[in-house]
């Protein structure tokens, strides 16, 4: 496989910054916005800069729909790591949840501890009783938090995510659904 680097040039369009390049290959224009906002066009060596202008004008709807909907989420790992004192009070946030949950589910957790997790909010061990949260989890609010926790102590009882685990959480969380939602706001990766 033959990997073509691309001499990007740049273009101000209003207040949006294009990253262009001709490239022979290309039959069309091709728009593309990467995770970190930048807005990237390839197009056929023919193409003018009046034709790319035109094209971005009749885009502009759709790049600015796309750069806000990334403004809105933002990428945990990017912040800063968590120090021990964080960590502390990460970790009294989850108790007083775990304290709650313990009393309404009638159980007890063996232990629980905090890990930077790549994709997940936490995990549970079901034979052991045990339960990782993942210490991204300072970021987010104690109403997102307070699912979290009552979602992975629902494991102890009910290892899967099936319609019966799912009434478990509503049963004491009718609105979890409102709650998941918070994650759609940040990224974990």
């Amino acid at each position: 496989m033959i990997v073509v680097k691309l001499r990007y040039k740049t273009m101000q369009y209003n207040d949006l910054t294009i990253f262009y390049a001709k490239y022979r290959k290309n039959r069309s224009l091709r728009l593309t916005i990467d995770g970190s906002g930048k807005i990237k066009l390839t197009c056929p060596y023919y193409v003018s800069d009046i034709d790319i202008s035109n094209f971005i004008k009749e885009k502009e709807p759709w790049i600015r729909k796309v750069l806000s909907k990334q403004e809105k989420i933002t990428n945990l790992p990017s912040l800063p790591q968590i120090k021990t004192k964080q960590k502390r009070e990460l970790i009294q946030r989850i108790a007083k949840y775990v304290e709650k949950n313990e009393i309404l589910l009638n159980t007890k957790i063996n232990r629980y501890s905090l890990r930077k997790m790549k994709t997940l909010w936490g995990s549970c061990s079901y034979n052991e009783k045990t339960i990782r949260f993942n210490s991204l989890l300072y970021y987010m609010s104690d109403y997102f938090l307070e699912y979290i926790v009552l979602h992975e102590m629902a494991h102890l009882f009910i290892p899967n995510h099936s319609e019966k685990f799912y009434n478990l959480i509503k049963k004491y969380l009718p609105d979890y659904k409102m709650r998941w939602k918070e994650h759609k706001k940040v990224s974990l990766s």
